[in-house]
């Protein structure tokens, strides 16, 4: 159960993403590597991450997700636009975990304060299985260096 747990955390920080047609945030620009991510999945059950293996980077209109896992590193792109204030649109466009949901989009809200990120999803209902694997995930991320 919590191999399962971590598995979805890590795949819910993958869908952590921007995508749209909007000003990208200056603010939101850069390296951020998650210090905690709280997943919740549709039955009610809370796993958390602490570990600090994954990282986002986010450019003017895409940002790339990569978490290091037991079987390697896991990368995931999106296309993301600003949709609304402290809101921003992602579209994932490639992956090397998840190619099934290619082409998905989804809503995150964000607050920056100084160096610290905190993005919120509740993702929308969808047709196929793989994407209700969880239903909130709540991250905490500090800005770091980017490589």
């Amino acid at each position: 159960m919590k191999c399962l747990a971590h598995s979805r955390l890590l795949l819910s920080l993958l869908w952590i993403a921007p995508s749209v047609h909007a000003a990208p945030d200056p603010a939101l620009l850069g390296c951020w590597r998650a210090a905690k991510i709280v997943l919740t999945t549709p039955d009610g059950e809370k796993a958390e991450d602490t570990s600090g293996r994954c990282t986002l980077q986010f450019k003017e209109d895409q940002f790339e997700s990569t978490c290091k896992t037991a079987s390697g590193t896991a990368t995931t792109t999106y296309r993301y636009q600003v949709v609304r204030p402290q809101v921003y649109a992602a579209t994932m466009a490639g992956s090397t975990f998840r190619t099934e949901m290619v082409g998905s989009t989804r809503e995150y809200e964000y607050h920056i304060t100084g160096d610290q990120l905190r993005t919120v999803t509740v993702p929308p209902a969808m047709a196929f299985a793989a994407a209700a694997v969880a239903q909130r995930v709540e991250t905490d991320a500090a800005r770091v260096p980017c490589p």
